[in-house]
């Protein structure tokens, strides 16, 4: 047994296979348990979905597992409701989470959600606009219920504030899962390819909606080589990108892919600017100096939108690449170990 206090993440899934959320959770145990502050956090990983609608046998399943794996420890929900209901709306899970700090004696029992999504949201003929209404009620409820609340973007705080006003939200945007290096080398000594790296969903829609946009920037950075990595996907992978080869690489470990990254000169991700803030994918880009690019354009009046370069401008790459390392730094992992630390045991 550990003598570090300890905490229990509770997320959808763990990987393997790829799973964003999960990954992101293992990178944050790490964080807390070497953070340089110290003492360290010990965290147990446990996953929680899909789950049934309505399903009061899963609530009590889930308020007995954690009476039994965090007794009086404090508990850190990933909140993404598809990751835990199929449609959305996780109410189980809810009435689980309230059913176990309602069990303790001392009134000590305390909960951390970190809302990665909080509603979706899409046009009338949409399940997600006729869901929304309940996923919202649902989100409102997990933050009242949690002693702290964290998201990756100021956008979702608002959402949050409307229907739980006064409550505090920190923002925090998410951090590499692939490593941070302390020093990275300028663009100039980089090879002189691309990466679009992530799950299959993010890379199909680089090569497919987005491709023209991926040639621009291959053509505008003069460069040599496409390198593709991660899990395959049902839409095939193209072999070349504006006349340069294109690599398919696979799924790599994380260290792998962060030593790929510091050697290569720039990174694309497929990702609406608005929230690029809560992906990984980009994070791992700017965490390793690259250059990073993204798909749709920026728009200029948007917040939240972290620097990214546009290959229609004339902006030094460097000057980018040198702002997005910077951006990421106010975010790095130790940065969220020090937040958690305080949220978990104030």
């Amino acid at each position: 047994m550990s003598d570090l206090p300890g905490v229990v993440q509770i997320v959808p899934r763990l990987p393997p296979p790829f799973e964003g959320v999960g990954s992101f959770a293992e990178g944050l145990a790490a964080a807390l348990r070497d953070w340089p502050g110290g003492p360290g956090i010990a965290s147990r990983l446990l996953a929680a979905g899909p789950g049934a609608p309505g399903a009061a046998a899963e609530a009590g399943a889930l308020a007995a597992r954690l009476e039994r794996e965090a007794g009086a420890d404090p508990v850190l929900l990933h909140y993404v409701g598809y990751g835990y209901q199929p449609r959305g709306c996780p109410g189980w899970l809810v009435d689980g989470l309230a059913t176990w700090k309602a069990g303790g004696t001392d009134g000590r029992r305390r909960l951390v959600t970190l809302f990665h999504e909080v509603h979706a949201s899409g046009p009338p003929w949409r399940s997600s606009f006729w869901l929304s209404p309940a996923q919202r009620r649902l989100a409102a409820r997990l933050a009242s219920l949690s002693d702290g609340r964290v998201t990756s973007l100021a956008h979702y705080r608002w959402l949050l504030r409307r229907r739980t006003p006064g409550l505090e939200v920190a923002v925090l945007p998410v951090f590499s899962t692939v490593g941070e290096p302390a020093a990275v080398p300028p663009l100039a000594a980089r090879a002189r390819r691309l990466v679009v790296f992530g799950g299959p969903g993010g890379r199909a829609r680089a090569y497919g909606r987005h491709a023209e946009r991926l040639a621009d920037a291959c053509r505008a950075l003069d460069l040599e080589e496409v390198l593709d990595v991660g899990p395959p996907g049902s839409v095939p992978v193209p072999a070349e990108v504006a006349d340069l080869p294109l690599r398919r690489l696979g799924e790599l470990p994380a260290a792998e892919v962060g030593s790929l990254l510091a050697g290569s000169l720039a990174g694309f991700a497929a990702y609406p600017p608005r929230f690029l803030a809560k992906s990984t994918v980009f994070a791992a880009y700017c965490a390793h100096g690259m250059l990073p690019l993204c798909a749709p354009a920026l728009d200029r009046d948007a917040d939240e939108t972290p620097p990214c370069w546009d290959p229609a401008s004339a902006e030094d790459p460097q000057r980018v690449a040198d702002r997005a390392l910077t951006w990421y730094r106010g975010h790095a992992a130790g940065v969220h170990a020090a937040l958690y630390r305080e949220l978990l045991f104030p």
